[in-house]
């Protein structure tokens, strides 16, 4: 099982910092993100996070790490069948 590496766990959460749309979020506690799983991923908070720009943020970050891009090809998959 793969485990995310702490150094871009702390990338990801700068990504849901930037990308809260509210100011005050009961659910996540102001900090853009309800936790962590298994894997060391991040869970972005639903209510008062852009998701869609965290993804955005996410892939461009995945794509210049060779071995994130490899561990998570399945972002870009699907940008390539969108073309």
């Amino acid at each position: 099982m793969y485990r995310l590496d702490d150094k871009h766990l702390e990338k990801a959460k700068e990504f849901a910092r930037n990308n809260r749309i509210k100011k005050r979020c009961d659910n996540c506690y102001d900090r853009g993100y309800i936790g962590v799983n298994e894997q060391n991923m991040l869970i972005p908070c639903h209510k008062c996070v852009d998701l869609d720009k965290v993804m955005e943020d996410w892939k461009n970050y995945v794509a210049e790490i060779p071995e994130l891009k490899a561990e998570f090809s399945d972002l870009f998959e699907e940008d390539e069948t969108a073309e």
